[in-house]
């Protein structure tokens, strides 16, 4: 009866199956630094002087009063005295439902589009 394209409905569906793991679901908070908090999951630091230094890879460790990270030049090293804030990622609630009403809207859409299709191609005539 219907006939549909095998790959783009595989696509689709690897988006929805991938969506909530996108960075729309995530977000920055900037809190102080502390040398005794865990810096695992950091993505980023800011300096004292306000230079903003983003991670390649997260994490990063201290070793004699040294910041250690993965820039996207190469190995960031930081005084722990000159940096002000780090940053951690952090799910965000409103991102991430407003990325399942986005998607919802849009699979609403394309099956009334769809439907609208079909039942127009139910009441034609002729040959």
């Amino acid at each position: 009866m219907f006939h549909y394209a095998r790959r783009p409905v595989a696509a689709i569906a690897l988006c929805l199956v991938l969506a909530p793991s996108l960075a729309g679901c995530m977000t920055v908070q900037r809190v102080p630094f502390s040398p005794t908090d865990s810096l695992g999951q950091i993505s980023g630091v800011t300096t004292r002087s306000g230079n903003e230094i983003p991670f390649a890879a997260r994490g990063a460790s201290i070793t004699n009063d040294t910041l250690y990270g993965v820039g996207r030049q190469g190995q960031v090293i930081v005084p722990t005295d000159s940096v002000a804030d780090v940053w951690k990622s952090k799910a965000s609630p409103a991102r991430t439902t407003a990325l399942v009403l986005g998607v919802t809207a849009g699979l609403v859409g394309i099956a009334w589009i769809a439907a609208a299709i079909a039942f127009s191609n139910s009441f034609k005539f002729g040959p």
